[in-house]
């Protein structure tokens, strides 16, 4: 389930007037902001079909547009004669169709979600794509080209160049992108969010944000993300955990969650350390 805030309906309107007017959007924010969701929301209210292709380094042009894989083997005996014997025998090759083909054929809508986790030349092929409408074919011995449909259409997402894991995008490549910030949500869009997808009240969705906000504001201002209120959030929903600072079930729960991410913050620090400081912002309960 999306949720709705005011800050969403604007970009989600916008985005639709910027890709029915012909252009890529790219969504660039921190892990956890919600960058997937609001592409598939996006996607669904154009009301086309999707694919969605996940960026990594080993991601390769073969994986996009397609390649041999194998052989289809067909053998003729002919004896039907009973002095003639027949033999005949076609090898052909097989060809696996890349992701892209089908959506550049038909006018999908595609989202490359975490797209500067690819090796910059596999992202080369989109500058065609982009450009000049077409995309082209490698390795196929029919068409060199497939000329993209008219309602064809594609939201780029990645994190901050600063993650590890990812390649510094081409220049060439983002300025034919239009390129929105995502940061993390203000504090009662996040109560709304977690009080509507979890369905925790709103008590206990202010209690939830309260520490995770604090825990973010040692940081980057963005870690721990949204992920992990809803996290805990979700776990407290339905395993029955009280949303309470004094509850050593909830105070477990919150170890559990916020530790790995609140270390990414201190990362001098041993995790002890790092429990302590959260549990020290737990018991700090009203404060904002």
């Amino acid at each position: 389930m999306f949720v709705k805030t005011e800050k969403t309906e604007e970009i989600i309107t916008k985005t639709i007037k910027y890709i029915k007017a012909g252009y890529p959007v790219h969504f660039v924010g921190p892990s956890g902001i919600g960058k997937t969701s609001l592409a598939l929301q996006i996607a669904s209210q154009l009301n086309r079909p999707v694919t969605i292709i996940r960026g990594h380094h080993e991601l390769s042009n073969k994986d996009l547009l397609g390649q041999h894989y194998g052989i289809t083997k067909k053998e003729i005996i002919d004896n039907y004669i009973h002095s003639v014997y027949k033999r005949e025998q076609v090898i052909k090759p097989i060809w696996v169709q890349g992701q892209l083909i089908e959506a550049v054929k038909h006018g999908h809508v595609v989202i490359y979600d975490e797209f500067s986790r690819s090796l910059p030349e596999t992202n080369n092929i989109f500058l065609a794509l982009l450009e000049e409408q077409v995309l082209p074919l490698y390795g196929k011995e029919k068409d060199s080209f497939i000329p993209c449909h008219p309602n064809f259409s594609i939201i780029f997402t990645s994190n901050p160049d600063e993650y590890a894991g990812t390649f510094h995008t081409q220049d060439a490549l983002l300025d034919r992108l239009i390129t929105i910030s995502l940061d993390t949500c203000d504090t009662e869009d996040e109560i709304k969010i977690l009080h509507e997808k979890t369905g925790i009240n709103e008590e206990e969705a202010k209690e939830v944000v309260r520490l995770v906000t604090k825990l973010r504001s040692y940081g980057k201002g963005f870690c721990p993300s949204l992920r992990a209120s809803l996290m805990i959030a979700t776990i407290a929903q339905k395993a029955s955990i009280p949303i309470l600072a004094e509850d050593k079930q909830y105070q477990a729960l919150c170890l559990d969650v916020l530790t790995r991410p609140v270390n990414q913050s201190f990362p001098e620090l041993k995790n002890k350390a790092v429990q302590e400081l959260i549990l020290k912002e737990l018991l700090k309960k009203g404060e904002q």
